[in-house]
């Protein structure tokens, strides 16, 4: 049976195509270091590889955005403490404030630095990073912090959210990015009214309502001075000098030689046709004052009372009269939306009376009172602007209590980055083992396949060569 000519060509052909595809086969495993270079080379190791390679993809995804998270939080408690450095220095400015032996230039200077305090920490409660603001909660994308003028007072308010971003740092794992401006310079731990003391006032019995702090308005419009008059003694200007309020009892013992007003300090009586004569000022326990004249003054005994009739105002326009018996006058303050409920049967004095909606003033605030009570615009004595300062320094060591327990979840946030990224880079190494062991190629065995398939693909030419020999003489053969 004589074979074809046509079916040596193809056999031949065939042959030298199946070994020179070996060759390059092997030629591109060698070059590319990849054992599957197609689906068909390897079905199911395909599969697989599609599958480690996203799952690559997927840690890389969370490290990026873990990274990026842990930047923010590490740029976060950096503002931070640099925050505590200036809570710090606040306080520290307070103290000094309280020190009796300051001039009032002296505290005004305190003041001035308690003013630029304020200004840093409110640039720090506003600080960005990659165009995002740090403690805006969700809202990013503003200020959080901005400061309105609210009952003729510049006040900062909070105009972020009370949410944290937050970003996944793995598989079902998901970490904040930072902590809300009102958890940290905001934060309200409503604690009741409180007073400073000046006037005698006390909290009514009806809940009030604010935020922050004002000044309740104590004002003294005329003196009753009942049977004093009886004695030769008179108002000094009518009493428009005076500040007393309410009622208030006059002891005068000549034999003592002491005139006193309620439970004050007793004042030593002037001598007859003195200069101090003509204005003598006496003051009660709270330190309110009533001006007399004792030019007419005979050497009397006397125990009488004198009443101080009075108004109060939130608002500072509106006042309402005292008849000294409310134990729950409501006051309010239309522009601050504030509401207070006080008692004034104790009120002995016209004055300003600081007020603290206890645990709802931001520390911006805080820190502004604080200048304005240095300042001592309201003429207040040592003993009540220390006890004013007082007040502001509990709202100070708050907020900084609650900088530093920010700190601290910003810290926690951060080692938990940390370790996230530790995990995922563990993690990346396992699976790119798994994805080398199933798509790398072995250099060593690509190699003798190389070798293999040249050599293979030489004896296929040659044998070729030698089978299609088309001379006459075979094809007679």
């Amino acid at each position: 049976m004589r074979i074809g000519t046509f079916s040596t060509f193809s056999r031949v052909l065939f042959g030298i195509r199946k070994n020179h595809a070996d060759l390059l086969r092997a030629q591109e495993q060698l070059s590319s270091g990849l054992r599957i270079l197609r689906p068909s080379d390897d079905p199911a190791g395909a599969a697989r590889s599609i599958q480690l390679e996203r799952s690559l993809a997927d840690v890389g995804r969370f490290q990026r955005a873990a990274a990026s998270a842990r930047t923010a939080v590490d740029g976060a408690a950096s503002t931070l403490q640099d925050g505590s450095t200036l809570f710090a220095d606040a306080r520290e400015l307070v103290l000094q404030g309280m020190n009796g032996t300051l001039s009032a230039t002296d505290r005004r200077a305190l003041a001035e630095e308690v003013d630029l305090i304020r200004t840093q920490l409110l640039e720090l409660a506003n600080q960005e990073q990659a165009g995002r603001y740090l403690f805006g909660g969700t809202e990013t994308d503003r200020a959080p912090f901005v400061e309105v003028v609210v009952g003729g007072r510049t006040r900062v308010v909070y105009r972020g959210s009370d949410q944290s971003g937050a970003v996944r740092a793995g598989e079902g794992f998901e970490v904040a990015l930072s902590l809300p401006g009102s958890e940290i310079f905001s934060k309200f731990a409503p604690s009741g009214t409180r007073f400073a003391g000046l006037t005698g006032v006390a909290s009514g019995t009806t809940a009030d309502e604010g935020t922050g702090w004002t000044e309740l308005v104590f004002r003294h419009d005329s003196t009753d001075p009942g049977s004093l008059a009886s004695l030769g003694i008179a108002l000094v200007n009518g009493g428009a000098d005076d500040t007393l309020l309410g009622s208030n009892v006059v002891t005068i013992d000549p034999v003592a030689g002491t005139i006193q007003l309620g439970s004050g300090p007793a004042v030593v009586l002037p001598a007859a046709g003195s200069a101090a004569s003509a204005d003598l000022v006496v003051r009660n326990e709270r330190g309110g004052e009533l001006h007399l004249d004792f030019s007419g003054y005979a050497g009397a005994a006397f125990t009488g009372t004198v009443l101080g009739n009075g108004s109060v105002s939130l608002d500072g326009s509106n006042y309402v009269a005292l008849s000294f018996a409310e134990t729950d006058l409501e006051l309010s303050d239309p522009a601050t939306g504030s509401v207070l409920h006080v008692d004034t049967t104790g009120v002995k004095r016209a004055g300003d009376e600081l007020v603290t909606f206890g645990g709802r003033t931001n520390a911006f605030d805080v820190l502004a009172g604080i200048a304005e009570d240095l300042r001592n615009e309201d003429d207040l004595v040592q003993s009540e602007l220390v006890s004013r300062l007082n007040e502001r320094l509990s709202d100070l060591d708050r907020h900084a209590e609650d900088l530093l327990v920010g700190l601290g979840i910003l810290g926690s946030r951060s080692q938990r980055l940390q370790v996230s990224d530790e995990r995922a880079t563990e993690l990346q190494a396992e699976l790119q083992g798994s994805l080398s062991d199933v798509r790398d190629a072995d250099f060593a065995g690509v190699a003798l396949d190389l070798a293999r398939a040249d050599h293979i693909l030489q004896v296929a030419q040659a044998a070729g060569a030698r089978l299609i020999q088309t001379s006459l003489l075979n094809f007679l053969g």
